[in-house]
C-alpha cells in the first residue's frame, strides 16, 4: 500500500465508525446500549429509545450498559 491509499482507507474507516455507532436505550431500565449488544436485542419494541450520541443518552438520564460499555 502507498501512503496515499493508507490515508484514504484510514479516513474511510474513521467515517464508517463514527457514523455506524448508534445507541438504544431501554425506557424501563434507563440503560443504554450499542446497537447490536446482546442486551439491546432483548429490549421490547415499546421500550426502545434511540439516541444519536452517548452524551444525548446520558443527558436524558440513561446509564451505560455493563455488557457493551458504550
Amino acid at each position: 500500500f502507498t501512503m496515499k491509499k493508507i490515508a484514504l482507507l484510514t479516513a474511510l474507516l474513521v467515517t464508517l465508525c463514527s457514523t455506524a455507532l448508534a445507541y438504544v436505550g431501554n425506557s424501563a431500565s434507563h440503560k443504554f446500549h450499542y446497537e447490536g449488544c446482546r442486551a439491546e436485542q432483548r429490549i421490547r419494541a415499546d421500550h426502545r429509545v434511540h439516541f444519536d450520541t452517548r452524551e444525548e443518552a446520558i443527558d436524558a438520564g440513561y446509564t451505560p450498559c455493563g455488557i457493551c460499555r458504550p
